[in-house]
C-alpha cells in the first residue's frame, strides 16, 4: 500500500512503508523553535522600524538637504546666499541642486519590505535558500545604512539608522543560531528524503 503525506517543505512524499510515512509526517509536522520565531519577529520588527526611519526622512527631508549642502561647497554658498528653496527648486538646469532623497528611500524601503516578508514565510517553514538570501538583503542594507550615516545627515536619522543596523544585527545573529540550523537540517533525516537503515 502506498502512503502519502504531506511535507511542509518538500511537497508530497510517497512511501510505500507505513512506519516511513509516519517519520517523515512527524518530521514535517515538527515545532517551529523558539530561536526561529525570535528570527521572524526580529524581521518584522526590522521593517517596521525601517517604516519609521523612512518616515522620519520624509518628515525631516529639508533637514537631509542642509546636511547635504554642507558637506558640499557649491551647495553651502547656495544655502546660504539664496536658501534651501534654491537648492530643492533650482532656477536653472547648469545649478547644483539637491539629491532627491525620498523617493529612493520610499522605493528601496518597498521592494525590502516586500522581499523579506515573503522570504520569511520560506524561511519558517525551513528553507535554507531563504535564509541565505535574507542573510544577503540584511547584509547589503547594513553596508548601504553605514554608507548613509558617513555622509552625515541629521543626528536623528544617524541615531535611528544605527537603531536599525542593531536590529538587523541581532536578527543574522538569531537567524544562523544552531537550533534553527538542527531545524532547516534535521540531524536524523532530511525533509522529504528516506534514508537506509
Amino acid at each position: 500500500m502506498t502512503m502519502t503525506t504531506p511535507d511542509e517543505n518538500e511537497g508530497v512524499v510517497v512511501s510505500e512503508e507505513a512506519e516511513v510515512a509516519y517519520e517523515v509526517a512527524a518530521l514535517a509536522a515538527e515545532p517551529v523553535p523558539r530561536e526561529m520565531t525570535w528570527a521572524v519577529r526580529l524581521i518584522i520588527g526590522l521593517i517596521a522600524f525601517s517604516a519609521v526611519v523612512v518616515a522620519v526622512m520624509v518628515l525631516r527631508s529639508d533637514d537631509l538637504v542642509r546636511a547635504w549642502a554642507e558637506g558640499n561647497s557649491s551647495a553651502k554658498r547656495i544655502l546660504e546666499t539664496e536658501g534651501l528653496d534654491a537648492l530643492i527648486n533650482p532656477p536653472n538646469d547648469n545649478r547644483v541642486s539637491a539629491p532627491a532623497f525620498i523617493a529612493p528611500a520610499i522605493t528601496l524601503f518597498c521592494v525590502m519590505a516586500s522581499m523579506l516578508g515573503v522570504l520569511t514565510v520560506f524561511l519558517r517553514n525551513g528553507f535554507e535558500w531563504a535564509r541565505i538570501v535574507i542573510t544577503f538583503l540584511v547584509f547589503i542594507s547594513v553596508v548601504a545604512s553605514i554608507g548613509g550615516i558617513m555622509t552625515g545627515p541629521p543626528v536623528t536619522i544617524s541615531v535611528l539608522t544605527v537603531i536599525a543596523i542593531l536590529i538587523a544585527a541581532g536578527l543574522l545573529a538569531v537567524m544562523w543560531l544552531p537550533a534553527n540550523t538542527r531545524y532547516i537540517h534535521p540531524p536524523h533525516r532530511i525533509r522529504g528524503a528516506v534514508a537506509d537503515d
